[in-house]
């Protein structure tokens, strides 16, 4: 499994490079993001087939020409274990964030801002009750 993953990671990589590499050769790279979404997360226990199951959550890469890097957003649980109020049972963790908190940024970006219009595309985003970050904290 680690072999192959690793490969998969390596062709990846060599896509993502391509791409950049002609979105810059274009002069286009500050003008796009990419966005990279797992809609689900895994339990962190095994099911009976020695697999997991799913779960909630999920982790998100953006990268683009106007993208600030090494930002991490979100903060790791301080306790993953069967007590913690996070956890649900079977390693099932409830998210801290929803996935509006960095789509509200994103949105910004493409030129949304009036709280109605973003209200609009995240029907959500007040629900969530989780921070939202704006444009100016995700890209230059």
């Amino acid at each position: 499994l680690k072999d192959r993953l690793e490969d998969r990671f390596a062709s990846i990589n060599n896509a993502f490079s391509s791409f950049e590499e002609e979105m810059k050769a274009q002069g286009r790279w500050d003008d796009v993001t990419v966005v990279i979404a797992s809609d689900f997360a895994r339990t962190l226990t095994a099911n009976t087939g020695d697999g997991s199951d799913h779960a909630w959550g999920g982790h998100y890469f953006v990268m683009g020409g106007s993208v600030k890097g090494g930002q991490i957003f979100g903060d790791y649980p301080a306790d993953i274990s069967n007590e913690s109020p996070l956890n649900i049972g079977r390693g099932r963790i409830i998210p801290t964030m929803s996935w509006e908190s960095i789509l509200n940024g994103l949105v910004e970006w493409m030129g949304v801002s009036a709280e109605d219009d973003l209200n609009y595309c995240m029907p959500n985003r007040i629900q969530t009750g989780t921070q939202m970050f704006a444009a100016d904290d995700i890209f230059e």
